[in-house]
């Protein structure tokens, strides 16, 4: 049987949730708000107005936390891993 630290089983729960927390995140910042819709409405070749957009957004706060969150999972998992690999060929 394999047995764990403390510590390590503590860093294996924080890897989890963060990776929980970052897969839902994402999808509701995916799914709940609207894009903005853009695109060409009109040409007019000679106007000496420059384009701005608006509040137009792209990708929500949600899925910007939820891809952080993700990320730091990611990192926190691969972390735990090799070293309980490193460790693993050393004993």
């Amino acid at each position: 049987m394999v047995q764990r630290s403390g510590r390590e089983l503590v860093a294996w729960v924080i890897a989890g949730i963060l990776l929980l927390v970052g897969v839902v995140a994402i999808v509701i910042g995916m799914t709940s708000q609207p894009f903005g819709s853009f695109g060409w409405f009109a040409y007019q070749p000679l106007a000496d107005v420059a384009f701005a957009p608006g509040d137009v957004v792209f990708v929500s706060r949600t899925t910007i936390v939820g891809f952080a969150a993700l990320s730091l999972g990611l990192i926190t998992l691969a972390f735990v891993v090799g070293r309980r690999l490193a460790r693993r060929s050393a004993g």
